[in-house]
């Protein structure tokens, strides 16, 4: 799956295995990813034009940092999943983080990629994170104290005015 393709206009992540027999009109490609501290399954599927789902969450593809087709193998797909009290602060989030990343002297080794998305209702940030393995991801969170950077900025990413909540969970990709 191509995570920076131009023609995917939005991106649905829903809970469970979305089946997709016949295929809809509009699906670029979808992949299912298993939860590795759980028994969780989510699908993330690219559309080309607007959709609705039943369940799914909508976003768009706002940044992305790393490259778009890994030349180190993928271990671990890491979903972080933000919310916001109000729209319009999403874009100024993301973009705090990626500062944070920017201004990492010695950046974690495992991390690979980072797709970050924002919900059509402005509220919402997703980051698609690509890392060499589960482990990796677990000990760039230790060394950074709950970030995977150690900089002062990321008190301010945690801090954020508006913030709501943040889930970070870790998963395989189990098919597609």
């Amino acid at each position: 799956m191509e995570l920076t393709r131009p023609d995917a206009d939005l991106v649905l992540v829903h809970p469970g295995r979305e089946p997709f027999d016949p295929r809809p009109d509009g699906l670029l490609d979808a992949r299912w990813l298993q939860e590795l501290d759980g028994d969780g399954v989510v699908t993330y599927s690219q559309w080309s034009r607007p959709v609705e789902r039943d369940g799914a969450v909508a976003y768009r593809r706002y940044r992305s940092v790393g490259p778009a087709s890994a030349d180190r193998p993928v271990g671990c797909v890491v979903l972080v999943s933000v919310r916001f009290d109000r729209s319009g602060v999403a874009e100024e989030w993301v973009d705090l983080v990626l500062a944070a990343l920017a201004a990492e002297d010695e950046p974690h080794p495992g991390g690979i990629s980072a797709h970050f998305h924002v919900g059509v209702d402005g509220t919402r940030v997703l980051n698609y994170a690509e890392w060499t393995s589960a482990r990796a991801h677990v000990d760039a969170m230790a060394r950074g104290d709950g970030a995977v950077g150690r900089t002062s900025l990321w008190r301010r990413v945690r801090s954020f005015p508006g913030l709501t909540s943040s889930d970070v969970r870790r998963y395989r990709v189990a098919g597609g």
